[in-house]
C-alpha cells in the first residue's frame, strides 16, 4: 500500500497546484463571467456539481472528524472558498497523527 510520507506528499503537491491555479484565475478569468460561461456548457455543469459534492463529502468527514463548530466551522469557510487547496491541507494536516482518527 502508500506509505504515509507518500500520502502527504500528494497533498503537498495537490495544495501546491491549487494554488497555482487559483492565482491563474485570479490574474487571467472573470470570476462571474466565467461561471456563467462553465454553467452555459453541459460538462461545465457536471464540474461544478462535482465539485460541490465533493465539499460535501469532504465537509462532511471535517465535521465529524473535528466534532465542535469552533474546530470544524473555519475549515468549511476556507473550503467553500478555497476549494480544494483545503482539502489538500485538511488531509496534510489531519495525518500529523495517523493514529488518532477523531480529534478528542
Amino acid at each position: 500500500g502508500m506509505s504515509m510520507r507518500a500520502v502527504r506528499t500528494v497533498g503537498w503537491l495537490g495544495m501546491a497546484a491549487m494554488a497555482l491555479a487559483i492565482a491563474y484565475g485570479i490574474a487571467s478569468g472573470g470570476f462571474v463571467e466565467d461561471g456563467q460561461a462553465m454553467w452555459a456548457l453541459p460538462w461545465g455543469r457536471v464540474t461544478l456539481v462535482d465539485l460541490f459534492v465533493g465539499f460535501g463529502l469532504v465537509g462532511a468527514v471535517i465535521v465529524w472528524r473535528e466534532r465542535t463548530p469552533k474546530r470544524w466551522l473555519p475549515w468549511l469557510a476556507a473550503l467553500l472558498v478555497l476549494g480544494n487547496l483545503v482539502t489538500a491541507a485538511y488531509l496534510v494536516w489531519a495525518l500529523r497523527d495517523p493514529e488518532r482518527s477523531r480529534a478528542t
